[in-house]
């Protein structure tokens, strides 16, 4: 009976497994087509972090996460859902390979035109010829092998998204520190 139920559960991890995976290949693909059109609207990246926070947090603890928002904060142009998804990418991956317990620090600048995120984790550094392919899609760098294994589609996913919304996303690695991992886009113009 015990070997039942752990059993049970090691099925139910697997199917779970196999949804999210169906999940992020149906999203690729339909990034991929021509009907694909972000519907956007002002909104501040700090609200978006936050419920994107909220997702994550009830598996990771919020407490990880240390976030400093500008008083001069200034909205961005952007579908939602999708910018969501984008952050909740690089939010996942801070938590896969990051140090355990370690802070995850999340930051905005405005810089020219634009609304900067920035996702900065202590742990593991993408060398730089890694950092520009990270975000093709089923990449995943060497020196994540022997962590927790991802689909590799994650970061292809928010590179689609954030370049539909005429924005740049790019990871850099620091030396002796960790990775960090921005998003840049748009601010919303008249505001």
């Amino acid at each position: 009976s015990e070997l039942q139920a752990e059993l049970v559960g090691m099925i139910d991890r697997q199917v779970s497994n196999l949804d999210r995976l169906a999940s992020r290949l149906l999203t690729s693909a339909r990034l991929d087509t021509a009907e694909f059109r972000p519907q956007p609207e002002p909104l501040l990246f700090s609200d978006v972090v936050d419920a994107a926070i909220q997702r994550v947090g009830q598996i990771a603890g919020r407490a990880r996460f240390r976030v400093s928002v500008s008083a001069a904060e200034v909205p961005i142009l952007a579908d939602r859902e999708l910018i969501l998804n984008s952050i909740l990418q690089l939010l996942d991956n801070a938590l896969k390979y990051s140090d355990p317990g370690s802070p995850i620090d999340v930051g905005f600048a405005v810089e020219h035109a634009t609304v900067v995120l920035r996702v900065r984790s202590k742990g593991l550094e993408i060398g730089p010829a890694d950092c520009e392919r990270v975000f093709e899609r089923f990449y995943r760098a060497p020196e994540t092998h022997h962590l927790p294994s991802g689909t590799g589609l994650g970061l292809s996913i928010a590179k689609k998204i954030v370049e539909a919304h005429r924005g740049h996303v790019w990871a850099e690695g620091e030396k002796n520190y960790g990775t960090s991992f921005s998003i840049a886009l748009p601010v919303a113009v008249g505001r």
